[in-house]
């Protein structure tokens, strides 16, 4: 079971989604440094394990989007003018030996209603990844529709997620694209 104190619940997403409220990020936060292109991993001092990964990414667009933070996400951004955000998480040594689709269906806890509407096999970092595209609703009222990669390398689970409202999903998915095309891990040879 995935440790919920280092990513980012769903429901929590889609409220932000859904709020909009979510403030901006100062540099050297999260280990998102400058709002660069590199997330720098935390080491936990008394396990001298390193529970999160280093790694790169491209950005989306800046003039349609802003870096965001929001309790326990790694990487964030809020749609500027759309309810959406793009989320990329990373956890190492934590999270068990499941299936790339169960790591997926564990993205659904804080959901009421899961609707897979496709999901296919694909590569990231040079591993087999899953995408998966889901409509999904809380509490019966925020209808969400999400886009999730989810694979594992060198002992380390990386989810990587868009959600946005379903009008706006569209629209907004192609900054995804460009964020996940530029994916890599491990970086400069950390992990």
């Amino acid at each position: 079971m995935r440790d919920r104190h280092h990513l980012v619940s769903a429901r929590g997403l889609a409220l932000a989604v859904t709020l909009a409220g979510i403030s901006a990020c100062i540099p050297g936060c999260g280990g998102w440094r400058g709002h660069g292109d590199t997330y720098y991993a935390h080491w936990t001092r008394r396990s001298k394990v390193n529970h999160e990964a280093t790694y790169s990414f491209a950005h989306p667009p800046a003039s349609e989007w802003r870096p965001a933070k929001e309790k326990g996400a790694q990487v964030l951004w809020v749609h500027r003018s759309l309810p959406a955000l793009i989320h990329l998480g990373s956890q190492c040594e934590m999270h068990g030996d499941s299936s790339l689709e169960s790591f997926t269906d564990h993205l659904r806890i804080d959901f009421r209603e899961w609707k897979i509407l496709s999901q296919e096999a694909t590569t990231m970092a040079g591993r087999d990844a899953v995408r998966t595209v889901v409509l999904a609703e809380i509490d019966g009222e925020v209808q969400t529709k999400l886009d999730l990669v989810v694979f594992k390398k060198n002992g380390c689970l990386f989810d990587l997620q868009y959600m946005a409202s379903p009008s706006a999903f569209e629209r907004g998915r192609p900054a995804f694209n460009q964020v996940i095309a530029g994916f890599k891990f491990p970086v400069g040879g950390a992990e």
